[in-house]
């Protein structure tokens, strides 16, 4: 069995030098949440020592019942965004630069004001205030462990939240709660439509995947909050040319080369 500092040591070796897949399977902690959380924070700190980025926001996964199935969790988790994975897009992603490549359009929000802990319980009305923009987004999802889809939701968390990237479009600053909350979204490879979606595919919309955050995470103006697949998830490949469409909210693209 392996410890928490040895955990993190390991998702480290696997993200930064290649060392892969992680040597995580026996950590003893594997069941518990509050210290997969702390070896997320030591990562995320290792992450930005030696490559220079910083946490710009925070990504919130399994907010739908199709990835809690996929990865056989009962509720959502949340990681980080990191400014030296995040790309405007159009963006060109290599495919060798990662163990595997999921790509998951998501509403995200910039906050205009702060949202945390202190002011819960949080409602998807108590936040909709705080948000002073909405951007159509692309997440990369990615995984260091071996069998990441039964690894359990600890080590999915450690590793980030398996948040491996973020390509965002434009913000949106002129935006109500009803468009957004009804807003349709479509994924595009290659030209052809594979997958449709709208907001209310994740818990509570957009709005209410970002009181679930505040509740949980203190979160500053300024800060980008990725509230999950709207449609179902594409598995990239190299080649592959990725569009997601937010209707009046814009498009978000990816190349992989």
């Amino acid at each position: 069995m392996i410890g928490m500092d040895k955990l993190a040591d390991c998702i480290l070796a696997a993200r930064l030098d290649a060392k892969m897949p992680a040597q995580t399977e026996h950590w003893f902690g594997n069941t518990d949440i509050d210290d997969a959380y702390s070896v997320q924070i030591n990562v995320l700190k290792g992450m930005e020592r030696r490559r220079g980025g910083k946490v710009i926001g925070r990504k919130v996964g399994c907010t739908n019942q199709s990835a809690r199935d996929l990865l056989g969790l009962n509720g959502p988790f949340h990681g980080a965004l990191l400014s030296d994975t995040a790309m405007a897009s159009p963006a060109r992603i290599a495919r060798s630069d990662y163990p595997f490549i999921v790509l998951e359009p998501e509403f995200a929000l910039r906050l205009g004001k702060p949202l945390g802990p202190e002011g819960a319980p949080h409602t998807a009305e108590s936040v909709a205030g705080a948000v002073d923009a909405v951007l159509p987004a692309l997440e990369i999802v990615s995984s260091c462990h071996k069998d990441w889809t039964r690894t359990g939701p600890a080590l999915v968390i450690a590793d980030n939240g398996s948040s491996y990237g973020w390509v965002h479009g434009e913000p949106i600053m002129d935006w109500d709660v009803d468009t957004l909350m009804n807003a349709e979204v479509t994924l595009h490879v290659d030209g052809d439509q594979v997958a449709t979606g709208n907001a209310g595919n994740v818990d509570g919309g957009p709005l209410g995947v970002l009181a679930w955050l505040a509740d949980r995470v203190s979160l500053p103006a300024g800060a980008f909050v990725s509230t999950g697949t709207t449609t179902s998830v594409h598995f990239g490949d190299k080649g592959d040319q990725v569009e997601a469409r937010f209707g009046k909210f814009g498009e978000v693209s990816v190349e992989i080369a």
